[in-house]
């Protein structure tokens, strides 16, 4: 029965995971997202937060995490063309920066809170 244990960063991956699909795959005209400047930052924010709740379960799990996010960015911009979106290596950047934050942030939040325990 343990595999039926929910597990919330396997479920909260799986959430910013679909977020980030809907997000990048819908074509422009059937979703309105508000100008807030460069979508860069959506980018960015999106991956770093798609990253982090695998990475908090588990620190090793930056081994795979961080490759999967980055190949994920890849192929988000790969596909884009083909739904009506435009695919941009800047795009695929933020993406890349963005998991290399989140997990660099889960980390550091690691280490502080392994410091202050001992």
């Amino acid at each position: 029965m343990k595999f039926l244990k929910i597990n919330i960063h396997w479920i909260s991956t799986l959430i910013f995971l679909f977020l980030i699909l809907f997000g990048t795959l819908t074509p422009r005209d059937v979703i309105e997202v508000p100008d807030f400047g460069s979508d860069k930052q959506y980018h960015l924010l999106a991956f770093t937060l798609f990253v982090m709740p695998l990475t908090f379960n588990k620190l090793k799990n930056i081994y795979w995490v961080l490759p999967v996010a980055i190949v994920f960015g890849a192929l988000i911009e790969l596909i884009q063309p083909f739904v009506g979106r435009y695919g941009d290596i800047k795009d695929f950047y933020a993406d890349a920066l963005g998991s290399v934050i989140g997990v660099c942030l889960i980390a550091l939040i690691k280490m502080i809170a392994f410091i202050k325990l001992k």
